[in-house]
């Protein structure tokens, strides 16, 4: 019925001269979704599946699969990490994957896939290969467009060391980025708050950072195959990205840009999806810089926050001072998605309820199993005996016993997470910040003072909560910032000294000094006094000031969400307002689509979207950000994704989650 009714619309709008008048094919396999509804993730994945069929448009007949190499630098490796496992690979026949910049020994007979960013540094390692003979056939994949001159250099290199044969095949992949969750993604790009901020690199160098970002953000739209409408904060990273990424699109589409394949190729949409263009809204991180500081409150905001938490693997020491390693995968574990963007005491509530059903299910089956009594009628009803016999009550038993316990095994698992996090929450005082953190606007400089003087948490913690008070928007004096600044540094734990959050500590907690932290506040003082982003801060450049900004880049990329919050972010009425065509937080909006020549109509400027949205975020974002956003506007448009560029965890997508709020104290 649905199927019927979208061709019926379709034939309307072709009537009315508003479509191509092209047939819509409605993909009838069972089981296969259509390519409207798949999700960045599985386009990804399934781009990354004809790159090791060495690009072929489907798998050879019989289903043999030719073994391979896999040759990957570190952002390719970080792109395919949460769409294949070790063992995904090697059904994709992969045999063996090598880094690029690592050492390597010549294996013949066997092809090797590359997977790279066409950079000076890996042509040139690809050219050494090539040079070398490591492999009979090299398949080149890059993960951005491969500009001329950088395939004439690769060209005149293997020409030079006689070895242009060792090239078999060559492609743009277009697969810069990390796909972590079906509509989360990240750029996975570093100290991008440092860098757009800092004016020790210059305009030069500011700008090639804004042009990598479009680059990269364009490989996301080439792999949904649509062509987006662009809207962004006038000013700024956020204008100048949009329109770098609006002349890429433009010029792919008009076959001015240099790709292969024609104009437009990359964006070749058919029937209902040209209809379906999403909408991109870009801004940078100065918008909202507080967020992303204050203390997590959703489950999966707090393991990031208090873990190693990467590429959806969270790294932790257990109780008995054992190294562990989870993954957290929203597809192959139900609770994870179910739970993930829940209160983490309703996660640990719905895991105990969760478990205890699990393990009384687990009784009864082992109890059928031992005295031969059979199932109950609705589990043989789920098989019935085509032979009439008992055959089909013990089919249910066998097969539904490994089912439950590997839920079981997964929930333990969920298990072992909520007790760590339960217990660094409780040794570092995190409910305490939190409460603090839900209603900053009411404390005083004294009242920091008093909270301070009880040695709660770690120095870290103290920063991100003076961090929070001095973006609260309330006038706050050079009196009252110098008390709390010399009260907060005055005694330092000696315990920060040994949190070292960003080497993969599984303690979660970012190294700390006295030093370091009047150096860190004393620049989010001065950004906040100029309104933010300013074009490099101007004379806010130096030595101190730009260590205190790598810092504090470094920090937000590590904090998330307050507790007990359901208030919008600035952010996400901003996304709001972008959505329906006007101008959120004051600010002047760009409207770009790369469809259309010269400026967009004012009548498109103002008329709501409706459809797929991406809010992307220039810096760090956080899993807090992602959940106010997907709970505000999750039933307003059908998708909401949000992106950040320099943390691999931070961005988020439309899962229809809402919860009540309670005080922090009680939930925590």
């Amino acid at each position: 019925w649905l199927l019927l009714q979208r061709r019926l619309r379709l034939r309307r709008w072709v009537r009315l001269g508003l479509g191509p008048r092209r047939r819509v094919r409605v993909s009838r396999a069972r089981g296969r979704r259509g390519t409207a509804t798949m999700s960045l993730q599985e386009k990804a994945r399934e781009k990354v599946a004809r790159m090791l069929r060495f690009n072929a448009a489907e798998a050879p007949a019989g289903g043999s699969t030719q073994w391979k190499l896999l040759v990957l630098d570190e952002q390719s490796r970080d792109a395919i990490c949460p769409l294949y496992s070790v063992g995904g690979l090697r059904k994709q026949g992969v045999t063996l994957h090598l880094m690029l910049s690592g050492a390597r020994e010549a294996i013949p007979d066997v092809p090797a896939i590359y997977l790279c960013r066409p950079s000076d540094e890996n042509i040139e390692r690809v050219a050494e290969d090539c040079a070398k003979s490591l492999y009979t056939k090299m398949h080149l994949n890059f993960s951005t467009r491969l500009l001329r001159p950088t395939m004439e250099s690769l060209a005149r290199r293997c020409l030079e060391s006689n070895s242009v044969g060792a090239i078999h095949t060559l492609y743009d992949a277009y697969l810069d980025f990390v796909a972590l969750e079906p509509q989360l993604f990240t750029l996975n790009q570093k100290e991008t708050f440092y860098g757009y901020n800092s004016s020790a690199g210059g305009d030069a160098a500011i700008e090639a950072m804004m042009r990598r970002t479009a680059e990269s953000l364009f490989t996301v739209f080439a792999t949904l195959g649509q062509v987006p409408v662009i809207r962004a904060p006038m000013g700024g990273p956020a204008q100048m990205v949009a329109q770098l990424l609006h002349e890429a699109l433009a010029a792919h589409l008009r076959g001015t840009g240099g790709g292969g394949g024609g104009a437009g190729s990359l964006f070749a949409e058919s029937g209902l999806e040209s209809y379906a263009r999403p909408l991109v809204v870009i801004y940078d991180r100065s918008v909202d810089i507080a967020t992303p500081l204050v203390h997590a409150a959703t489950y999966q905001g707090i393991v990031a926050d208090v873990t190693s938490y990467r590429l959806n693997r969270c790294a932790c020491v257990g109780t008995d001072g054992r190294q562990r390693t989870y993954d957290l995968d929203v597809e192959a574990d139900a609770f994870w998605r179910q739970q993930k963007g829940e209160s983490f005491p309703d996660a640990i509530d719905a895991s105990g309820r969760v478990l205890s059903d699990v393990q009384a299910r687990e009784a009864v089956l082992r109890r059928q199993t031992a005295t031969g009594e059979a199932p109950a009628p609705a589990a043989q009803a789920q098989a019935p005996d085509s032979n009439g016999g008992g055959g089909a009550s013990l089919n249910v038993l066998v097969d539904s016993l490994p089912e439950l316990m590997e839920k079981k095994k997964l929930l333990e698992s969920h298990t072992n997470i909520m007790d760590i996090c339960m217990g660094v929450l409780s040794s570092r005082g995190i409910p305490d910040f939190m409460d603090m953190e839900s209603d900053i606007e009411k404390y005083s400089a004294q009242d920091l003072i008093k909270f301070f003087e009880k040695g709660t948490g770690l120095l870290v913690d103290r920063v991100r909560l003076a961090a929070v008070w001095l973006c609260s928007g309330r006038e706050i004096s050079r009196e009252d910032y110098d008390l709390v600044l010399n009260n907060l540094c005055a005694n330092p734990d000696a315990s920060d000294a040994k949190a070292d959050g960003a080497s993969g500590n599984p303690r979660g907690a970012i190294p700390m000094d006295a030093e370091t932290a009047r150096k860190a506040l004393s620049w989010l003082r001065r950004f906040m006094s100029v309104g933010g982003f300013s074009g490099g801060m101007g004379g806010a450049g130096g030595g101190a000031e730009s260590a205190a900004a790598e810092f504090l880049g470094n920090l937000l990329s590590r904090g998330k969400q307050m507790l007990g919050s359901v208030k919008k972010y600035k952010t996400t009425n901003l996304v709001e307002a972008a959505v329906q065509g006007g101008s959120g937080l004051g600010l002047g909006m760009v409207h770009l689509d790369p469809k259309v020549r010269g400026s967009v109509p004012p009548a498109q400027q103002q008329a709501p979207h409706e459809g797929k949205v991406v809010a992307f975020c220039i810096g760090p974002g956080c899993y807090g950000e992602y959940q106010n956003m997907v709970d505000s506007l999750g039933t307003k448009v059908r998708d909401a994704k949000i992106n950040s560029r320099s943390i691999a965890w931070a961005a988020g997508a439309a899962h229809k989650h809402t919860h009540t709020q309670k005080s922090a104290r009680t939930r925590a």
